[in-house]
């Protein structure tokens, strides 16, 4: 860029010598630096980002734009064959709510052998199931059965199990009464001592002692039956919350006790199984998976209905050259019943994905930078959640994603269900876009 220099001359060395003269040489050495300092003057009220921009080529220039008027269209979703992969918990009971309806939970889970056998001659004075709940709610005064059952297919960390996959159950090992709940407390169910003699009917499958969880006793149900209100706890694998343990006395009546344990290495898969047709009359959700613009919008809990959001605008800026997405955000408002759904219980974080081009969910790429950076959270003051996607509509006008869709779900961790206010709802689910021309 050019860059003018202001120079000032120098006036006449010599002066009259007359008294004309000199006033007109005075005239001259007052004028001239007043000129000099009105043109200087006048410079410093432009606009100095102006400054020299005419000299300037056009293809120089950055361009920054705005906009909130890309439409979002909403659809509520369901994909009942949905991966079941988080094993950090395990989940079983059931919950009610009047707008989704039942859902019910189940489990399966390895146990580990954490001792080798001893190898004494035995006879089994009693076999207790101990456990350990990280979460409850639900009913917890009301009568619940524990059902547990082995199960005959291999659990590895390289197979996929699914939301919706019926445990491959091959033995009943009984129903038991559970105990009044409450979270983080231990408790011990005792158990059929025939469930201990059949884990110890062939000890040879001991050793090694992987062979026990790969042949021997693959996995274990759990499941809970409740007679009137449901009740759900969560356990959490770090905590190594599950176990069997058999009580025995040798001939010479020492007694030893001997454990199978869930530990946090073991393989566990969650079932979930949602009937929103028990939902309260006129609360039911009406339009899942049939791509109607309802005024409301549902994300469920434990594998259950999810949020699709189409933004099919962003089409049009697909076409521009050197476009740079500099903010992307999705806000989207939450029903406030003051019943069912309270401020408080808003769920602290949702999570974003978005599938490709064979239609695997996969997460945006704005999870790279992190979890914080994506956001996802509720915030009290406004009533709705905000999500930035500025890295997921950068690949979409790039080409490097197919389609202008997201999808809102929860993590396993979620409690609580949420609504949205959608499509011709006011407010509704609204899209701010930022960005570059360069």
């Amino acid at each position: 860029m050019h860059t003018m220099i202001f120079m000032t001359s120098s006036y006449l060395n010599k002066r009259d010598k007359n008294h004309t003269g000199h006033r007109t040489g005075l005239l001259k050495s007052i004028i001239f630096p007043f000129i000099m300092l009105t043109v200087m003057l006048t410079s410093c009220e432009q606009d100095p980002v102006n400054i020299g921009i005419g000299l300037l080529p056009d293809d120089d220039f950055i361009d920054v734009f705005s906009t909130d008027t890309v439409k979002i269209r909403a659809y509520t979703m369901y994909e009942e064959n949905s991966l079941s992969s988080d094993s950090t918990r395990m989940i079983t009971g059931g919950i009610y709510d009047k707008y989704f309806g039942n859902t019910y939970c189940d489990f399966v889970t390895q146990l580990r052998l954490i001792s080798p056998w001893p190898g004494f001659e035995y006879e089994i004075d009693s076999v207790f199931l101990t456990f350990q709940p990280s979460y409850v709610s639900g009913d917890t005064a009301t009568v619940h059965y524990i059902s547990l059952y082995e199960t005959g297919t291999l659990l590895t960390d390289t197979t996929d199990f699914y939301s919706d996959q019926d445990p491959d159950t091959i033995k009943f090992l009984g129903e038991y009464l559970m105990p009044v709940l409450k979270a983080d407390s231990t408790y011990s169910v005792r158990l059929s001592n025939s469930v201990g003699e059949y884990l110890l009917r062939d000890t040879t499958q001991f050793l090694p002692a992987s062979n026990f969880y790969k042949t021997y006793f693959k996995g274990l149900y759990f499941g809970i039956r409740s007679l009137t209100n449901p009740v759900l706890i969560e356990m959490t694998a770090a905590d190594d919350p599950l176990g069997l343990t058999i009580f025995y006395h040798t001939p010479a009546d020492v007694k030893y006790s001997y454990s199978f344990v869930a530990t946090n290495r073991a393989v566990n898969y969650n079932r979930f199984t949602h009937d929103r047709t028990t939902a309260e009359a006129g609360k039911q959700i009406n339009h899942v998976n049939d791509f109607v613009l309802d005024t409301a919008a549902f994300l469920q809990t434990y594998h259950g209905v999810y949020v699709r959001l189409d933004l099919p605008s962003l089409e049009a800026f697909r076409g521009i050259d050197r476009l740079a997405v500099n903010k992307a955000r999705i806000y989207a408002p939450v029903q406030i019943d003051g019943e069912t759904y309270l401020e408080k219980d808003m769920p602290r974080q949702i999570l974003v994905r978005y599938r490709d081009s064979e239609g695997v969910e996969q997460p945006i790429p704005d999870l790279v930078h992190s979890l914080s950076y994506m956001d996802g959270s509720y915030y009290v003051d406004k009533d709705y959640y905000i999500f930035n996607i500025t890295s997921f509509v950068q690949q979409y006008l790039e080409g490097d994603i197919d389609n202008p869709s997201v999808e809102l779900f929860f993590p396993l961790s979620a409690k609580q269900n949420v609504i949205f206010k959608s499509n011709m709802n006011d407010p509704t689910f609204r899209f701010e876009l930022a960005y570059t021309i360069y």
